[in-house]
């Protein structure tokens, strides 16, 4: 439950009456849910782009062996993989609402590639 409060806390206060800049508090995770959260990142941005070199190579034998299907669905759950650390690695630097950070600016832009590439992949596969 306190976890819960935290993350409601970081999503819907802005921190101090600043609107420019984000004051640090306390940490949103742990040391250990940080470093997991970092390291589901990176592994997902490696495999993502192991894929789409994967796929630029040789797309046709990639669709012949696992259908169209699947190739929207793995590349759906890679840019999920993306997206959702990106999201909580944002919160967890406190700046939800502003951009004035080096990893903030950068988990923005992850996050919404990430989404806009994965979501209408996701919506095809789910429903084709």
């Amino acid at each position: 439950m306190d976890f819960l409060r935290r993350l409601a806390k970081a999503m819907f206060t802005k921190g101090g009456g600043d609107e420019l800049h984000a004051f640090p508090g306390e940490p949103l995770f742990s040391k250990r849910a940080f470093h997991a959260l970092v390291f589901v990142f990176g592994a997902s941005l490696f495999l993502a782009a192991n894929w789409f070199g994967l796929l630029l190579i040789n797309s046709e034998g990639v669709v012949a062996g696992i259908g169209v299907l699947g190739t929207l669905r793995v590349n759906a759950a890679l840019m999920a993989g993306i997206a959702i650390p990106s999201a909580l690695l944002m919160l967890h630097y406190k700046c939800l609402y502003t951009y004035t950070s080096e990893e903030d600016s950068f988990f923005a832009i992850t996050f919404s590639i990430a989404f806009l590439l994965g979501s209408p992949c996701a919506l095809v596969g789910i429903f084709g």
